[in-house]
């Protein structure tokens, strides 16, 4: 038999929430692709990533442990996750809570559009910073749950059901919690996983639970100026898995991925530029070629400093009417070797250094015996 999602993060049939997160965290640190090369390690992230997604949804939870793994993976909806054009596309765990959410009928709105209902599909995709710059399209395949043909939903192959006989039809178990006290929001039903009503024959096709998992290939468009955990709505585009639900919507999430010479600060971009000292002293001007292919001018002040940061505006991220600035980061690089003229030069700049000392030394021995001169009067 195969591992149990239980098995699978390492806890017990009877771990609570807190545990349940606290072992998933663990793993996912331990196997994160960026972090973990061993062999078989991506799939165990995938492994640990379902077995988390079940067991920390409370009505997922219910009816897995209702159904049993085998049974439950024959007739889930499938993960969330899904294979992106750069690789492993689920970071759940790392980044729970995003505030933001953007619909791609109301781009840039306050408005924080919350997955409402357990219909509702999460995927996260990665997108170049070019792409999150200057928007882009991107065709994305999408497991969801979908209502069953055979059954038409209901998970018995003569269309009717019946309360279940464990919660009596409340889709909740009835127990107690500590001194008598009943728990005011008690965990979903192990038998009908959280329904209420259990198929009175249950289909073969769906194993008894009104969906099958089907794939759908959807066309998303990302905006301009789009940012990492930012998440793109698209209506009516979720799971129908129940005929007595309506059909959740598709929650698109981007991740930005690192760019090799910009790094953007919300509507700024940085970028860094290495100098040598004497462009650093003497000032001096340098051509940069902005996220957008263009050429441009940027003059070093003489005497600018290690990590100054020289700002142009108007050359950052453009969101709908406004746009950020692009920022400079002097870096002032000493050289690890010098030619025989370099090393003259540079020593002849060490003697003028150390005779301005030595002046600075007497200038400070001068001002003290004046003092002690005055002092004494």
């Amino acid at each position: 038999m195969a591992e149990t999602y239980y098995e699978i993060l390492g806890v017990s049939r009877d771990a609570t929430d807190r545990e349940i997160k606290h072992a998933y965290r663990i793993l996912a640190r331990q196997l994160h692709p960026d972090i973990c090369r061993e062999p078989g390690a991506e799939d165990r992230f995938k492994r640990i990533n379902e077995a988390y997604r079940v067991l920390s949804d409370h009505e997922e939870r219910g009816r897995y442990d209702a159904m049993g793994h085998d049974r439950y993976r024959r007739s889930q909806a499938g993960s969330r996750d899904f294979p992106g054009p750069h690789g492993p596309s689920e970071f759940r765990g790392f980044s729970d809570i995003f505030d933001l959410f953007f619909s791609e009928r109301a781009w840039g709105s306050e408005k924080d559009f919350r997955p409402r209902s357990a219909s509702d599909i999460l995927v996260r995709i990665q997108i170049t910073l070019e792409e999150a710059l200057f928007g882009s399209e991107k065709v994305i395949e999408v497991p969801y749950a979908s209502r069953c043909a055979s059954c038409e939903g209901t998970g018995s192959t003569v269309r009717k059901v019946r309360p279940c006989p464990r919660c009596g039809g409340s889709g909740r178990e009835r127990s107690a919690g500590s001194m008598g006290v009943v728990d005011p929001a008690p965990p979903p039903c192990r038998e009908c996983g959280g329904k209420g009503r259990i198929p009175e024959a249950p289909c073969s096709l769906c194993a008894g639970w009104g969906a099958t998992q089907v794939t759908r290939r959807v066309t998303v468009h990302i905006p301009p100026g789009i940012d990492s955990g930012m998440r793109i709505r698209k209506e009516g585009l979720g799971e129908s898995r129940d005929h007595e639900i309506p059909d959740g919507d598709l929650y698109v999430e981007v991740l930005v991925l690192p760019h090799p010479r910009f790094t953007r600060h919300g509507d700024d971009l940085e970028i860094a530029v290495h100098i040598s000292p004497a462009r650093a002293a003497l000032g001096s001007s340098t051509e940069l070629e902005t996220a957008d292919g263009r050429g441009i001018r940027v003059e070093i002040p003489p005497g600018v400093q290690h990590e100054t940061i020289i700002r142009v505006g108007g050359k950052g991220v453009k969101v709908r009417n406004r746009t950020g600035d692009l920022l400079v980061r002097i870096k002032i690089d000493t050289p690890e070797k010098t030619t025989a003229e370099e090393r003259k030069l540079y020593q002849r700049l060490l003697k003028i250094e150390e005779g301005r000392e030595e002046m600075q030394k007497k200038g400070l021995i001068s001002r003290y015996v004046t003092k002690l001169r005055d002092a004494g009067r």
